[in-house]
């Protein structure tokens, strides 16, 4: 991202902010900048608060937490979520973007073209009747190094739970509707 990109995201952080009616704090626009030249970019949270510690040491992880959560939510970043605790905040410019990565090793796999399958989706969407919204899709698949290494292990790639992890799937927790059981 140029200085031009990142400065312009930091004005739409900004502007989003105020439309909202809320306060714009040195920790806000220290974060922005910070998030800013992160678009893009596998991050996890503790690496952008490391770097918004380099220059503002007041600020506490749990403020990035919320300011990402916030920009999400006011719809000015996208959060695409990469492997466990790693994500890409990306601009919402386009109404599509696909992701792939290893379910092994968690690598990201560039898969380009981003206007020709958007396309391609939404012509299918438009023959079923519906309207392509702003979204993010991730894909998981095996890179060829993962596959090789698991060829010599004679492990299935259908073995594999998620992050290279044999059957492990994370419990959620049940909503009980307030019933308090």
């Amino acid at each position: 991202m140029d200085e031009q990109q990142h400065e312009s995201a930091v004005t739409g952080f900004l502007e989003k902010l105020k439309g909202r009616g809320l306060r714009l704090t040195a920790q806000r626009e220290v974060l922005f900048r910070v998030i800013a030249e992160n678009l893009g970019v596998p991050s996890t949270v503790q690496d952008i608060w490391g770097k918004t510690r380099d220059l503002d040491p007041s600020i506490g992880i749990a403020t990035v937490y919320r300011t990402i959560n916030l920009l999400a939510e006011m719809g000015v970043v996208n959060v695409i979520y990469l492997n466990e605790g790693e994500f890409r905040l990306e601009m919402p410019e386009q109404k599509l973007h696909i992701s792939a990565f290893c379910r092994h090793c968690g690598s990201l796999v560039p898969l380009g073209e981003e206007a020709q399958k958007q396309e391609t989706l939404e012509q299918w969407l438009a023959d079923a009747g519906l309207e392509l919204l702003p979204q993010s899709l991730a894909i998981a698949g095996l890179c060829g190094k993962c596959r090789e290494e698991l060829k010599d292990e004679n492990a299935s790639p259908a073995d594999q739970g998620p992050f290279g992890r044999p059957g492990h799937c994370p419990r959620r927790r049940r909503f009980r509707g307030g019933q308090g059981r």
